[in-house]
């Protein structure tokens, strides 16, 4: 990490409680407060333009009956693109569900472990739980709920939100140290513009969300009574030893993922699978983002560090739009083998050796493979081509060997449509915070 120094008035020791640590007063968070304070608008206490709380702790009961639960959304969970495979939180053994459950065009802010990441509630998960770890931002008054949230999701209001943190190893940051954050009262004309833009990009996030659930739907009906729950359900079998293909690891021919195989092409047909080889790890201020195998999933990826471009050039790490990303390592009930749509605005950035691209050059191509390997059938068709036991892999030649059914024009096109939908929610939300950060200066 390289060492910086700073000069700071005197007056932010005394305004900051006497903190010393330098991290406080760095990323020019407090410049961002003076010039809104002192700017041409008024202003209020984000505290005074919404309500603020995040629910007590409690003991978690899970079931896996979705009529007996409710979907629960951890600080990690509530980023994530897509929110279709949720832990369910007991209705029976939950009495202050009320109290943790958020609603349509609230905005929900991360506020332990990486603190200030936003989330504007869309309508798909409108009544869902949030954990203790969620800060709800509920706008009263002055304000509407998309310019709130595009405020808090830009550079000036993230510099604001990070600086109160406290913590060295895990961050946290609590209601009351946001409260007093000044937000800026602009004009309502201003605000109903980037309102409209944060609330069109939450629409078009729930209808890609629905559209893709139905086109899953579609391809775990082909598999209609799937005899096993999980990867770890007991199965006995026979194999041909014709139809070994040099595996002999059970799980590959009996099971949970060998009953969701279907019949169809290959994948290594429809399109090419690209492998990273290792890169050198050369961080630099100004090179290419470099994208985790966790943030390849999230709504709105954040910069972390950047590769250096020649590397990143040089050892073929760079994503296009357009490619569907795999991950190639971790557990069989985590992220192994899950897929990613790589939108334009992760488009050029510098990818980890455990992502797998797959590249067809053709849209349709595309969204017909997402839909399936996001599908059910799809992920159990993926896993069971790993290998492994610590920690298990999928290579691209196992990817290449998925066999993906005939697909009906409708779902097919469903699947693009969600797809071009995401890409124009990115959009909107990208441009919803540019304009207040245009307005701010």
């Amino acid at each position: 990490m390289t060492a910086r120094a700073f000069t700071v008035r005197s007056g932010w020791l005394t305004d900051e409680g006497r903190r010393l640590d330098a991290s406080t007063y760095r990323a020019g968070a407090l410049q961002v407060r003076a010039r809104i304070m002192n700017g041409p608008w008024t202003w209020r206490p984000l505290g005074a333009v919404s309500r603020l709380y995040t629910g007590s702790r409690f003991t978690r009961t899970y079931v896996s009956d979705a009529g007996r639960g409710v979907p629960y959304l951890t600080g990690t969970d509530m980023l994530a693109v897509d929110l279709n495979d949720p832990l369910y939180l007991s209705v029976a053994k939950t009495p202050q569900l009320d109290e943790l459950r958020v609603h349509k065009a609230w905005t929900l802010v991360s506020c332990s472990g990486t603190v200030g990441r936003t989330v504007f509630v869309r309508a798909d998960m409108d009544g869902m739980a949030a954990s203790h770890d969620v800060i709800r931002c509920i706008p009263v008054q002055e304000v509407l709920p998309g310019y709130l949230f595009a405020f808090l999701s830009s550079t000036p209001g993230q510099a604001m939100i990070r600086q109160r943190t406290y913590g060295s190893v895990v961050q946290d940051i609590e209601p009351a140290h946001i409260a007093d954050l000044p937000v800026p009262i602009l004009e309502m004309s201003v605000q109903e513009s980037i309102d409209g833009l944060v609330g069109r990009a939450a629409t078009a996030r729930a209808q890609a969300s629905r559209l893709l659930d139905e086109a899953a739907a579609w391809f775990n009906g082909q598999v209609p009574n799937p005899q096993h729950g999980s990867e770890h359900s007991r199965a006995v079998g026979l194999v041909r030893a014709s139809r070994l293909d040099r595996r002999l690891d059970a799980f590959h021919h009996v099971g949970w993922a060998a009953e969701a195989t279907l019949d169809g092409e290959r994948l290594g047909d429809l399109a090419d699978v690209v492998a990273t080889a290792r890169v050198p790890r050369v961080y630099v201020e100004r090179g290419v983002p470099f994208l985790s195998g966790i943030d390849v999933f999230r709504t709105r990826p954040t910069v972390r560090v950047r590769l250096a471009r020649h590397i990143a050039t040089a050892f073929d790490a760079l994503v296009h739009a357009g490619e569907i990303a795999v991950q190639g390592s971790g557990q069989r009930y985590g992220l192994l083998g899950r897929v990613a749509y790589i939108g334009q605005q992760l488009d050029g950035w510098a990818a980890s050796h455990d992502l797998f691209r797959i590249v067809t050059g053709d849209p349709v191509k595309t969204a017909r493979l997402f839909a399936y390997l996001r599908s059910d059938v799809g992920h159990r068709a993926m896993l069971r081509h790993s290998y492994g036991t610590s920690i298990p892999h999928v290579n691209p030649a196992g990817i290449a060997a998925i066999r993906v059914p005939p697909t009906p024009v409708e779902i097919t096109g469903k699947a693009a449509r969600a797809l071009e939908l995401r890409e124009r929610a990115d959009a909107d939300e990208q441009l919803a915070a540019a304009e207040v950060e245009r307005w701010l200066g």
